[in-house]
């Protein structure tokens, strides 16, 4: 797979220089800094005489500007804070006694006895857990704010986002948004508090936020290179940051810059679209998903692949671990990742919540992201990429690591070029579908009885055989049968991945392979309330019969392609 001639072209020395260049702005999504980094990215891809677009549009922002506990009782201390984009803008306080959440020490998940939320009410939590479906749980039992312990100790403090809305809220979900005050602390601070709530029982609090949301209008640039056919392959990153964000993500800016440079001089099969979003992080992936919104349509008949890069070039990320929906043929990126490691990769995981994963109900079947860890002895802090600064002020150009940053380049540009080039789409759906159905096995058994999996067991067991079928089938017409790959990737990606409508956009809670389903996993009669499990099981036979069915589609339309 390796083309040393591309690698060759790579620039290490203008990889750096727009490191540096980026990462001098503090780019807030619709702030001035922000737009400036945009007329950089848009600056180089005239100099190198690349197509582009400037799109701009209106998103809804929220932007944390600060947060604060101050302890009344049994002493007086302010606690250094971090107010959560998306949550509740309250200058002037709150005022409450604190309720430990004993039970997310040991679970990020929701689940638990009735009694975990009843006496919520009127209290400010104070927990380990700060995802998004846990913050609605606790604000639906009363709770009037809420505390967020980092889980590891680094004295930092991250910023975060409890936003439930993927993207720019509508009618129909806007009251969705978050309706309490939610602020994090280290975990020194928060063991602190914990100890007084252990040995007082009473702990009052004065809770402040200042959170600003607002309509803002920003930028959204993307390059085009045209390859010989209209097809093509997305490449994508965000462009904005907490605060000047060297590794999340001018890194990967640039790495998109210097692809976008080196593509324009070649001639491929395939075309190339590579987009830097906005409202990643204060948009809850806004840029994203309006660029799904407004270009469904292409992207659904022409898009074969979607790459998201975040934080490469990371120091100390040495790792390497192949992360995608496993639609893909097994050895595309572990032979990449093998190549420029010289390791195995120690996992695969499937791709992430996050990560601007906007076109589930887009029919993409590729779908693809490498992450960048340090090795497991050095795991040391519980953030994404394992390093302290993420989400902080200290993510400065001192955090990059040029050499791996060059090796992160040279492994996209490996991708692509493969991707671009090969004549069948690397798709292999009968990994797919045996992954599927260990996922479907592993739900049925960790639920209660009443949730029949029989029909999925069935459906799935037809369209294996199919996929079986299709794949002895010998192909005279590689255009057909790749338009047949696309389809029935893309419609079965969409099952795996997402729970709603194919034209609208699931919620940012804690996510699992078929969400849909994953909602009754350890949901029995015993420990669920009589109408939280009726709520879950009509949900259940409606995502059913969902996947029922557009797997019966799937198998008609493989069907079609045979006669």
């Amino acid at each position: 797979m390796m083309n040393p001639q591309l690698i060759e072209l790579m620039d290490k020395e203008l990889l750096n220089q727009h490191v540096k260049a980026l990462s001098a702005y503090e780019r807030l999504t619709g702030e001035e800094e922000a737009e400036r980094a945009v007329d950089y990215i848009v600056g180089n891809l005239q100099q190198h005489h690349i197509s582009y677009n400037r799109y701009q549009f209106d998103g809804y922002f929220s932007d944390p500007i600060h947060g604060e506990v101050f302890v009344i009782a049994p002493m007086k201390l302010a606690i250094r804070a971090k107010a959560r984009s998306f949550g509740a803008n309250l200058p002037h306080g709150v005022k409450g006694n604190l309720l430990y959440d004993f039970f997310s020490e040991h679970s990020t998940g929701i689940s638990g006895p009735v009694e975990r939320y009843e006496k919520m009410k009127d209290k400010i939590i104070i927990s380990w857990n700060y995802y998004e479906d846990y913050v609605k749980k606790i604000e639906s039992a009363g709770a009037i704010g809420l505390i967020h312990i980092w889980p590891s100790k680094e004295k930092a403090l991250h910023e975060e986002t409890v936003g439930t809305i993927w993207g720019t809220p509508t009618m129909g979900n806007v009251d969705q948004l978050t309706k309490i005050p939610v602020v994090g602390i280290n975990q020194e601070d928060g063991s602190k508090l914990l100890e007084w709530i252990k040995e007082e029982h009473s702990v009052e609090v004065v809770l402040k936020t200042e959170v600003r949301n607002s309509v803002k209008k920003t930028s959204l640039p993307v390059a085009t290179i045209r390859g010989k056919f209209e097809e093509y392959i997305l490449v994508s990153g965000h462009y904005d940051s907490w605060h000047k964000g060297a590794t999340d993500n001018a890194t990967a800016n640039s790495l998109m810059l210097e692809m976008a440079r080196i593509f324009s001089t070649q001639q491929s099969k395939r075309s190339i679209k590579i987009a830097w979003w906005p409202g990643h992080s204060n948009g809850r992936y806004a840029g994203s998903a309006w660029y799904c919104d407004q270009f469904w349509e292409e992207i659904n008949e022409k898009c074969v692949a979607h790459i998201n890069i975040d934080f490469p070039g990371t120091k100390g990320n040495v790792q390497v671990v192949p992360r995608s929906t496993a639609m893909e043929k097994d050895e595309l990126l572990t032979n990449i990742i093998r190549e420029y490691t010289k390791k195995e990769p120690p996992r695969s995981d499937y791709l992430p919540r996050g990560a601007d994963q906007s076109f589930w109900g887009t029919n993409i079947p590729i779908h693809l992201m490498l992450k960048y860890e340090p090795i497991d002895q050095e795991k040391r802090y519980q953030t994404p990429g394992g390093n302290w600064w993420w989400h902080t002020e200290e993510d400065l150009v001192d955090k990059v690591d040029c050499d791996l940053l060059e090796r992160d380049t040279e492994m996209h540009i490996e991708l692509v070029n493969h991707l671009v080039n090969v004549p069948i789409l690397p798709i292999s759906l009968l990994r797919f579908l045996a992954k599927s159905k260990e996922i479907i096995k592993d739900l049925d058994n960790h639920s209660d009885e009443a949730f029949d999996f029989t029909k999925i067991h069935q459906i799935f067991e037809r369209v294996s055989i199919m996929a079986g079928e299709l794949l002895e089938k010998e192909e005279s017409d590689i255009t057909s049968y790749n338009k047949l790959l696309k389809s029935i990737g893309g419609k079965l990606n969409r099952l795996k991945f997402s729970y709603s409508s194919r034209y609208d956009y699931d919620n940012t809670y804690p996510f699992q392979p078929y969400p849909g389903l994953a909602k009754v996993k350890d949901v029995y009669r015993s420990n669920t309330t009589q109408e939280e499990f009726l709520f879950i099981s009509t949900f259940f036979i409606r995502q059913r019969n969902r996947i029922v069915n557009e797997i019966k589609e799937v198998i008609m339309e493989i069907e079609r392609y045979f006669d």
